[in-house]
């Protein structure tokens, strides 16, 4: 009896055997079978396969030069711009120019009336002539010891008086005309003829509008 069961059991065993691996390969047929119909599906159906597809542009490397521009904001400046003034004092008597007339490095703009200042330079050259005639007389007399040094300095420190006088006349004559210091263009006018005017007053103005500046705040990050 014994023996008959171990002999069963053992009929058993070999049967489960075979059934795993029947099971088996038929798990594995269906395995294939799923896979194929799966890929035959895909292959049937292009818009699935469109749609996991990944649209690129190529382009044809090449070298080539890159231009970097910065736009920025600024503001005109003009080349060069001064106030026209008056050096000395007196009373306009002719302006040689228009608003917003081009005038050239040297021109006349303003002239002032210089009566008076012909007439200051005419005394100081008088004197001077007085003075140099005296400061020489005292140079022969000093040398012949004739005068003291005290007379000699004096004689000497009138002539340099008077000379110093002439050239101050000189310069207040060439002050009443009133030259264009550089080209350019005229803008307001700010005296009339017959107005007097004081020392540092504004007449007009002289702008250089060639070239101009541009003024512009460019960002340190730019600088190079």
């Amino acid at each position: 009896m014994r023996e008959m069961m171990i002999m069963n059991l053992a009929s058993v065993s070999a049967h489960a055997l075979r059934l795993n691996r029947w099971l088996g390969a038929v798990l594995a047929m269906a395995a294939v079978a799923t896979q194929t119909g799966c890929g035959k599906k895909a292959a049937a159906d292009p818009g699935a396969a469109a749609a996991m597809a990944v649209p690129v542009i190529a382009v044809e490397a090449k070298l080539q030069p890159v231009v970097e521009s910065l736009s920025l904001v600024g503001s005109l400046l003009a080349n060069e711009l001064v106030d026209i003034k008056s050096e000395t004092e007196g009373t306009v008597q002719e302006i040689k120019f228009t608003e917003g007339q081009l005038v050239n490095k040297g021109d006349l703009l303003i002239r002032l009336d210089e009566t008076k200042f012909a007439s200051a330079l005419a005394e100081a050259e008088s004197n001077f002539k007085l003075s140099k005639a005296t400061f020489e007389r005292s140079q022969e007399l000093s040398r012949n010891h004739l005068i003291s040094q005290q007379e000699y300095d004096q004689a000497a420190a009138t002539f340099e008086l008077n000379r110093a006088t002439v050239e101050r006349r000189q310069r207040d004559l060439k002050d009443a005309r009133i030259y264009a210091p550089f080209s350019g263009v005229i803008s307001t006018r700010y005296v009339s003829p017959g107005q007097v005017i004081a020392r540092d007053t504004r007449m007009t103005v002289l702008v250089d509008l060639d070239p101009v500046k541009v003024e512009i705040s460019v960002p340190e990050r730019f600088l190079s």
